[in-house]
C-alpha cells in the first residue's frame, strides 16, 4: 500500500467537527437559530438561481409556470427562515407534537385492548402512552424544548464524528508507516 501524504486531512476535519459540536452544545438555542438561518440562506440562493434560469429559459418550455411557482416558493421559504428562524422550529414542533399525540392515542388504545385481555403489561403500555402525550404537550407548549434537543443531538453527532475522524487519522498514519517498512 502506498504511503498517504495527506493523512492529516481527516485530523483537521476531526478537530473542526469537535469544535463545531462544542459550539453547538455550548449554546443550543443560538446554534439552532444560526443553523436555521444558514439553511434559509441556502434555500434563498438556490431559489434565486433557479428563478434566474426559469425566467431566462421559459420560451418553448410549456411547464415553466410550475417551475416559476416552485422558485417563488423557495424564495418565500428562504426569506422566512432568514428573517424568522423560529418559524422552522414551530413547524417542526407542530408536526412532531401532532405525530406524538396520534401515536400516544394508538398506544392508549392498545393498552385498553391489552387490559381487556387481562395481561398485566397493559400498565407499561398506558405509562408509555402517557409519557408520549406529556412529551407532545411539552413540545407544543414550549417549542424551544425540541429545538434544544435537536441542537444537543446535532452537537453530540459532530463531536462523535470528529472523534471518528481523529481515530481514522491515526490509523491511516500507522498504516502508512507499516506499509513503508514492508
Amino acid at each position: 500500500m502506498k504511503k498517504s501524504t495527506y493523512w492529516w486531512i481527516p485530523l483537521l476535519f476531526g478537530v473542526a467537527f469537535i469544535l463545531i459540536g462544542y459550539w453547538i452544545l455550548r449554546s443550543p438555542e443560538e446554534s439552532f437559530e444560526k443553523l436555521t438561518r444558514f439553511i434559509g440562506v441556502i434555500i434563498l440562493i438556490s431559489g434565486l438561481i433557479q428563478l434566474y434560469f426559469t425566467i431566462r429559459n421559459h420560451r418553448g418550455n410549456p411547464g415553466w409556470g410550475f417551475q416559476l411557482a416552485g422558485d417563488i416558493f423557495d424564495l418565500v421559504v428562504g426569506v422566512a427562515l432568514v428573517i424568522n428562524p423560529s418559524l422552522l422550529l414551530k413547524l417542526i414542533t407542530l408536526f412532531v407534537g401532532i405525530w406524538l399525540i396520534a401515536n400516544s392515542i394508538v398506544v392508549f388504545m392498545k393498552a385498553a385492548e391489552t387490559r381487556k385481555d387481562r395481561h398485566s403489561y397493559w400498565v407499561w403500555e398506558f405509562a408509555l402512552g402517557t409519557f408520549l402525550m406529556l412529551l407532545a404537550i411539552a413540545f407544543l407548549w414550549h417549542p424551544l424544548l425540541l429545538g434544544i434537543s435537536i441542537a444537543v443531538w446535532t452537537g453530540l453527532a459532530f463531536i462523535f464524528l470528529g472523534i471518528f475522524r481523529i481515530v481514522l487519522t491515526f490509523r491511516l498514519r500507522k498504516l502508512g508507516k507499516t506499509s513503508s517498512h514492508s
